[in-house]
């Protein structure tokens, strides 16, 4: 009995390993597979390679109010955000470069601190999307199986960030087209009772996809955070997107610095 059933228990246990190799290999191929499917329904690789700036012009629509948001982005990881709260010609102003993230208000320049920066840099300021060169950034991907999305079925990917940050990313199971991204976000500010920086949750869902230069962007965006300081649903309208736009270094720093 006890060689048998030593038999058996060594049976089951190669049987539970080929079955996690197998399941492991499969979801890496699915994985490279549904990002490929994603790239080509965005434009293919070369068109979005061919793209080396950006600037975006929306319109933010809370219960409260309307601002307008103009975005620069550019190669690799450069990224400007000017917002201009409606009836008011004073814009907020954040930026992120090589060497820091950083936010201007009422005058004051704020560098934010690194691990706030590292994700700010990884998920806003990535130019082409997380699942675009994905390995070569040190992420790590994988298939979390189908969901919905509204009405629709979606295929859902976890992307676990170089610097640890984490998004679940849902492709659309027909079109391929991110149909929404969720995830924590880092504030800047800590937690007086814990100290440690405060977190919400974001859900985001895009729509609209149109053509701009032979690449797919969504021009209606809807957002809702929840588990923060405070509980917000946001509406956004693309007004306008210009692709290759001349864009010099320095707008990417914050005011006082030189461009390095």
């Amino acid at each position: 009995m006890g060689v048998w059933g030593g038999q058996a228990r060594a049976a089951c246990a190669l049987a539970a390993y080929v079955s996690i190799l197998g399941a492991t290999a499969v979801s890496a191929q699915t994985v490279d597979e549904l990002v490929a499917k994603h790239i080509a329904a965005r434009g293919g690789e070369e068109k979005l390679k061919a793209i080396e700036s950006i600037k975006i012009t929306r319109t933010i629509a809370t219960p409260f109010t309307s601002v307008q948001v103009v975005t620069f982005k550019k190669r690799p990881n450069l990224l400007r955000i000017e917002q201009t709260p409606k009836g008011q010609t004073e814009s907020s102003v954040r930026g992120i470069n090589g060497e820091a993230a950083w936010d201007v208000t009422q005058g004051k320049v704020v560098t934010r601190p690194d691990v706030v920066a590292t994700e700010g840099r990884e998920i806003d300021g990535d130019f082409d999307g997380l699942l675009v060169d994905w390995k070569a950034k040190g992420h790590t991907v994988t298939y979390e199986g189908k969901d919905k999305v509204g009405l629709n079925d979606a295929h859902r990917l976890k992307v676990t960030t170089k610097g640890g940050t984490v998004r679940d990313v849902y492709l659309d199971a027909n079109t391929f087209l991110e149909s929404q991204v969720t995830g924590r976000v880092r504030l800047p500010a800590l937690n007086p009772r814990t100290k440690d920086h405060r977190f919400y949750t974001t859900t985001i869902v895009f729509s609209d996809y149109r053509d701009v230069n032979g690449v797919k962007f969504p021009f209606s965006i809807d957002e809702e955070r929840i588990e923060g300081p405070i509980t917000q649903s946001f509406a956004i309208y693309t007004d306008k997107i210009e692709v290759n736009v001349p864009m010099d270094d320095a707008l990417f720093v914050p005011p006082g610095s030189a461009a390095k």
